[in-house]
């Protein structure tokens, strides 16, 4: 299971959405420090680099982020809201990361874009309004696992407008989703795992992991999956390089 992430890790984290990407971007962050021969906040240098990364990301299509996965409780986001940073401009996210998952005032994250603090309160205004859309689970941890497995042992607990989110599939609503997930239902081994702080499963085949799947759950049903199927990608997730 992946670790727990420091601060610089956690920023760049949330900045980028991809593991190799933020350890990336840490790294280079302390470069510039140490090259420049005077003292700096990581985190704004980090947040420098992040977006300089952002801005020139390759456009392949989309590519589902890396959760943080554990065995118990974390507080990482889930493929949810990490496929919804993905959707924001370069600016929109690392506005929406700093004001409103780090708490830095808008006078520190002007700068960064560009912008005057009420510009910079204006792009996060855009950023939060469309990251708002997303679902979120209601529900405690245990809560959710009730719920998951029950889907699980077969029981009807989708929601009507349920959305099923992974490489290749985007698809919204119980009649559409309901025949893709028989799959999940029907696997021989699914571990229990903690998927960016939503409760997961596991998928795996002569003891490794292929397949990695999340759940939101509101009002006892479940209202979104996230899915990873690219078993290197899975690899990469479980065997960091």
């Amino acid at each position: 299971m992946i670790g727990e992430l420091d601060q610089g890790d956690r920023l760049a984290y949330r900045m980028l959405g991809r593991f190799a990407d933020a350890a990336d971007a840490v790294r280079e962050a302390r470069r510039k420090i140490e090259k420049s021969g005077e003292p700096g906040w990581l985190d704004t240098v980090v947040a420098r680099v992040s977006l300089t990364m952002l801005r020139v990301r390759a456009k392949n299509g989309f590519e589902m982020p890396d959760p943080v996965v554990s065995t118990g409780p974390n507080q990482e986001p889930g493929l949810g809201v990490l496929t919804a940073l993905d959707a924001l401009t370069p600016d929109e996210r690392v506005a929406y990361v700093l004001h409103d998952m780090f708490q830095e005032p808008f006078e520190q994250v002007a700068p960064l874009i560009g912008r005057t603090p009420l510009g910079a309160s204006q792009v996060e205004a855009r950023a939060r309004k469309r990251v708002a859309g997303r679902p979120v689970s209601d529900v405690d941890l245990a809560g959710q696992r009730e719920v998951v497995d029950a889907f699980m042992a077969g029981k009807d607990v989708l929601d009507a407008d349920v959305t099923l989110r992974s490489e290749e599939i985007w698809l919204r609503g119980a009649g559409m989703v309901a025949p893709k997930t028989a799959a999940i239902q029907a696997a021989p081994c699914m571990e229990p795992a903690v998927v960016g702080g939503e409760a997961g499963l596991v998928s795996t085949v002569d003891g490794q992991p292929v397949a990695l799947v999340a759940f939101t759950v509101r009002e006892r049903k479940i209202a979104a999956i996230h899915a990873i199927t690219d078993r290197e990608h899975v690899r990469r997730l479980f065997s960091p390089e």
